[in-house]
């Protein structure tokens, strides 16, 4: 464990706040320790210009944790975080159980299915070191903001109110992704979806607020 890495877990235990608890957690915290980043290869054919000038940009192939072990590099170096995780919706989601000992192992493991038993708990064993990996990529200003729909959201949101702390949620947006009407055979038919939106440090976040024009004002009547 690094000095970084133990600072935080001694905070985590010191501070209040959400601490919630799920089969494999412990193992889970450790698991991105284990990851082994991937080879990296410079691809001439793809550049141009002398070596000076070529761009340094990546395309890393595999797993998001293996990506995001392959940059740890450049932890707390990151301003933005865009994540789309699995929704686990029961056909796009696997779990190979053999990651929680080995997260390095190839396999992709079985479809969990709606009808798992376990399958809130598979995802948070899968989500929770990629969150951890997340944050300590920001910078102390950084955000990060991760979509997701109904089936997961309260799981999310508690696991994120765990690592960076309740103070640090900016907002939780509820985005319509669908404009039609849409039939469902249940009782309500949902239209939207959530991105949530936590800063590393909120005080030191910075949002692109736009300015108040005498147009925007006019829509107010108070």
């Amino acid at each position: 464990m690094s000095r970084e890495q133990l600072i935080e877990l001694l905070a985590e235990k010191a501070e209040g706040g959400v601490k919630i608890q799920f089969s494999g957690k412990t193992n889970a915290r450790k698991l991105a320790r284990k990851v082994r980043p991937r080879v990296q290869r410079s691809f001439p054919d793809y550049s141009v210009g002398s070596h000076d000038q070529q761009a340094r940009n990546l395309v890393i192939e595999g797993d998001n944790l293996q990506a995001m072990t392959t940059l740890y590099r450049e932890r707390g170096q990151v301003d933005l975080i865009v994540a789309d995780p699995p929704y686990n919706t029961g056909n796009g989601f696997r779990y190979n159980d053999r990651w929680d000992e080995d997260p390095n192992d190839p396999g992709l493991g079985e479809f969990v299915s709606e009808e798992d038993a376990a399958k809130h708990t598979k995802w948070m064993r899968f989500m929770l070191p990629r969150l951890q990996m997340m944050k300590s990529m920001l910078k102390p200003s950084g955000i990060l903001a991760i979509c997701i729909d109904h089936r997961e959201l309260f799981h999310l949101g508690q696991m994120l109110d765990e690592l960076f702390g309740e103070t640090n949620r900016i907002a939780i947006i509820n985005w319509q992704k669908s404009y039609a009407p849409k039939s469902h055979d249940g009782h309500i038919s949902t239209a939207t979806e959530y991105v949530l939106i936590y800063a590393r440090q909120v005080e030191r976040a910075k949002t692109g607020l736009l300015d108040r024009a005498a147009a925007t004002d006019a829509k107010y009547s108070n």
